[in-house]
């Protein structure tokens, strides 16, 4: 049996799914697996070992009615499969897979979004959405483990190799070490930055980390480096913003005593390998996406607006209310949930 795993998104959307592939994978042990994500979230599924194929396509052309594009994707898949997974949610896509010559059609209905899939589930957003793709194992009878929700990410020697050298050549190695992840948090469509706490409580949380005796490594992507330079600006810490790529983030997180970061690609690769994590959350509810092992703590302030992201992913493109539901999560907050973990971390070694 063959079956594309149809999941456009962010790196993020791709790691929720890892539970979901490996289940599918370990109860259908003859299926061949096919993952169709985009350019930046393919790079997470690199060496996973239930993946038999990748292919990457910017979902962006369906948006721009790019039809040449499109048009070279059908080809690509057209009447190859024996049945489609499809993880996103938005009508174009589930349209787009009824041409596909695939007689299983198994996905989401948003209210209606569905029509065009043979097998669907109601989503209504009110569950993490691991949760809601491990129920898709439904539509072939096989019944979902809700307690194996552990995210994949398969690091190689080099990549390991990469984060052990960093910390020998800073002599970390028998330090406390925080990774922090400042950046990261856009909206792949719109490329936003609306669930970004602010860069001032960062530097004002690093200064007080800082006097705890902790080193502090950033990480990020290049398009992070205006945030870097303010951070660097103010205090003065380590910093692999732009000189890391996601994996090589991913083993550095692996070798740190907690990872801090907003809701965003960075915080679920902290959690794939299982790391102490502080996530901020502001417009988004962390019920549908924060961490779900134990080791983390997601702050979340409920202040009368949040969260304003709607099931379609919509919400004000300018704040009304200044981002009061990320500044009312204050540097000592953080700060105090740090020192938590880290106890608890103590106990528990």
């Amino acid at each position: 049996m063959k079956a594309l795993v149809f999941l456009p998104g962010g790196i993020g959307d791709v790691l929720m799914a890892t539970p979901f592939i490996r289940q599918l994978k370990k109860n259908l042990q003859d299926i061949n697996l096919t993952c169709l994500t985009s350019v930046a979230a393919s790079k997470v599924l690199d060496r996973n070992v239930y993946v038999n194929k990748i292919i990457s396509f910017d979902y962006k052309h369906f948006f721009k009615r790019d039809f040449k594009k499109i048009y070279e994707l059908w080809r690509k898949i057209f009447r190859k499969y024996d049945l489609i997974f499809m993880l996103n949610k938005h009508k174009l896509f589930n349209i787009f897979s009824f041409f596909l010559g695939i007689k299983k059609r198994i996905g989401f209905d948003r209210f209606g979004e569905g029509t065009f899939l043979t097998y669907k589930i109601p989503y209504y957003g009110r569950k993490h959405e691991i949760f809601y793709y491990l129920d898709l194992l439904k539509a072939l009878n096989i019944e979902p483990n809700y307690e194996d929700h552990k995210m994949d990410i398969f690091l190689s020697e080099d990549d390991t190799y990469f984060a052990k050298k960093f910390f020998k050549k800073y002599e970390l190695e028998k330090k406390k070490v925080i990774t922090i992840a400042p950046g990261g948090a856009k909206n792949v469509a719109t490329d936003d930055d609306i669930r970004r706490w602010p860069v001032e409580n960062y530097i004002m949380l690093i200064k007080k980390i800082k006097r705890q005796n902790i080193k502090v490594i950033l990480i990020g992507g290049k398009e992070d480096k205006s945030i870097e330079q303010k951070i660097l600006k103010e205090v003065d810490c380590l910093s692999l913003i732009g000189k890391s790529n996601l994996k090589q983030s991913a083993a550095i997180m692996n070798l740190s005593d907690l990872v801090i970061c907003n809701d965003s690609g960075p915080m679920h690769l902290a959690a794939s390998v299982n790391k102490y994590i502080i996530s901020i959350f502001g417009p988004t509810s962390p019920i549908e996406k924060a961490p779900l092992h134990k080791e983390s703590i997601s702050l979340w302030n409920p202040v009368g607006c949040n969260p304003c992201f709607d099931l379609w992913g919509r919400y004000p493109k300018n704040c009304p209310y200044n981002k009061k539901c990320l500044k009312s999560i204050t540097p000592e907050i953080v700060f105090q949930a740090i020192l938590k973990l880290l106890e608890n971390k103590k106990l528990m070694n």
